[in-house]
């Protein structure tokens, strides 16, 4: 039954039904309808929306509600110079050392780094570390920065928009390098090269950044990786607003080699914008 309905999702024009998806997503809708969805989905999904910070005059679209804001005070960020946080509030799947170029997805499956980065950039992260944070449809979707730096480049890579559920994780050998990618590059002040992966999935209806006009998920896209020239580099500061997810998915987080410890959790511990994850050496 497994391989049938993973068989269906590879079948399906996940691509075309995700833009669907975001069209819809983003229409202004009549509140006295937006708000019945909203507190439908809150419940279904478990959204903790005590921790919402709703707009004056409301959620104009179902977009606005999964990019939301949260209180202040809500993510509290750990401080020190060489101190990692988590970028998002997700549950932690994977997490541990890259074997060479290999990068593990679910156990004994994994994928490679020159696919998940098809370019010399990826040589950054071989022998490095890596952490999977995976966002379900009612976590929070903003996505901070792990590190204080500056963004060296991005690199936006059209892909499949397969499901990140854990059925096509565990099945699908390679699947966050087959999904459509959106990379930012950061030279953190800690000491090192970090990268945040955002791998895009079925109903994401884009992901945006905050330090550019590049998004993915268009009816026309193609691959392109961009380099800041030194001195014209976005400034980012640890936990502020890197990204965003329109509607969830999928983080990877990657280290050089020999440059963080990892903190102590275990797969399938939670994680929320901001506690530590991890200290440069």
């Amino acid at each position: 039954m497994k391989a049938f309905t993973i068989l269906i999702f590879r079948i399906i024009p996940t691509n075309l039904l995700s833009r669907c998806f975001g069209y819809m997503a983003g229409l202004a809708l009549p509140s006295f309808i937006l708000d019945r969805i909203i507190a439908w989905y809150s419940a279904k999904f478990g959204v903790r929306t005590d921790e919402v910070a709703c707009p004056d005059g409301g959620f104009r679209s179902l977009d606005d509600f999964f990019t939301r804001r949260l209180k202040p005070g809500v993510h509290v960020i750990a401080g020190g110079k060489k101190t990692i946080v988590s970028p998002v509030d997700a549950r932690i799947d994977q997490f541990g050392a890259i074997e060479g170029a290999t990068v593990f997805q679910a156990k004994g499956i994994g994928y490679r780094l020159d696919d998940l980065i098809p370019s010399g950039y990826h040589r950054h992260f071989i022998d490095g570390s890596f952490i999977t944070l995976y966002l379900s449809p009612g976590d929070y979707h903003r996505i901070h920065s792990p590190v204080d730096g500056e963004v060296a480049g991005y690199f936006a890579l059209p892909g499949k928009l397969l499901t990140v559920q854990e059925f096509m994780v565990q099945g699908v050998p390679g699947l966050f390098s087959k999904n459509e990618r959106l990379i930012s590059y950061i030279e953190s002040d800690g000491g090192g090269v970090v990268a945040v992966v955002k791998v895009g999935a079925m109903n994401v209806g884009r992901i945006t950044v905050s330090y550019d006009g590049v998004q993915t998920n268009r009816a026309f896209r193609r691959r392109m990786e961009h380099f800041y020239p030194p001195g014209k580099r976005p400034r980012v500061e640890k936990g502020g607003d890197l990204a965003v997810f329109h509607l969830g998915s999928t983080i990877v987080v990657l280290f050089q080699r020999n440059a963080v410890k990892m903190d102590s959790f275990a797969a399938g511990d939670r994680a929320r914008v901001g506690e530590r994850i991890a200290v440069f050496r």
